[in-house]
């Protein structure tokens, strides 16, 4: 069985930011169990300075409603740099419906299946990956449940 997170046995890594510490451990706790590395923060702006010192995700994602950076907020400092830019964004929101489009690459409503994660995630390895590990990405299992 391949983990979903695992290309050429480098794991790939997600930065997860989402305020509520419970979803957040949760959601870490899934995709580490499926081959990913988790980078967690609090709120957009714990999230705009781990990119700062280096953190390199595969994809973000990004609750919409946190205190002090909000999703809009930290999506209009993203707009700011080019490297930034490049890294594909999920909004995870209850109460929020944003357009999916050269901004967001995905949106998951809370609460979602597990399932739609790894099937956004799949999307996102299968256009960044290399061609040489697009295999490795595309040979994915996904538990069902919610999150």
């Amino acid at each position: 069985m391949h983990t979903i997170g695992v290309v050429d046995a480098q794991p790939l890594l997600v930065l997860l930011a989402e305020d509520d510490e419970d979803l957040r451990d949760a959601l870490a706790q899934i995709l580490e169990g499926h081959g990913f590395r988790v980078a967690s923060a609090v709120d957009g702006q714990h999230a705009l300075d781990q990119l700062g010192e280096g953190v390199a995700p595969c994809a973000i994602l990004l609750d919409w409603m946190m205190p002090r950076m909000n999703g809009e907020a930290f999506l209009r400092a993203r707009a700011e740099s080019t490297f930034l830019s490049s890294i594909p964004v999920f909004v995870m929101s209850a109460t929020h419906l944003p357009a999916v489009g050269h901004r967001i690459q995905g949106f998951l409503a809370k609460p979602f299946a597990v399932d739609e994660l790894f099937a956004m995630l799949r999307r996102v390895c299968d256009a960044h990956c290399p061609p040489r590990r697009r295999l490795d990405c595309l040979r994915l299992t996904a538990p069902n449940g919610a999150a």
